[in-house]
């Protein structure tokens, strides 16, 4: 699956979140979709999540599906407006979609 094609059905699918000091960049690693989802906040420490977009055939799912359902989990993530902050090794939490 193109993972542009999956990021192009993320795009129309999700409702910015207007919240100050917010991003959502994207990147790819090994053919799949990352969602980096970070937030800044007043204190100047950084929470957030990625959601990587890893689909197997026999869900048979469409890119167009697959980019729903990431925008689906990036907007009930970003719901709970207590966003995780870095682990003991720097990372944030994951979440495969």
């Amino acid at each position: 699956m193109n993972p542009q094609d999956i990021l192009t059905a993320f795009n129309a699918a999700y409702t910015k979140d207007p919240r100050d000091g917010l991003t959502i960049t994207h990147d790819t690693e090994d053919g799949k979709l990352r969602i980096q989802v970070r937030h800044v906040d007043v204190g100047g420490d950084v929470h957030g999540f990625d959601v990587v977009a890893q689909p197997t055939e026999a869900e048979g799912k469409s890119a167009e599906q697959v980019g729903r359902d990431v925008a689906e989990v990036v907007a009930r993530e970003l719901a709970y407006a207590q966003l995780p902050a870095q682990d003991e090794n720097g990372d944030f939490r994951r979440i495969v979609v």
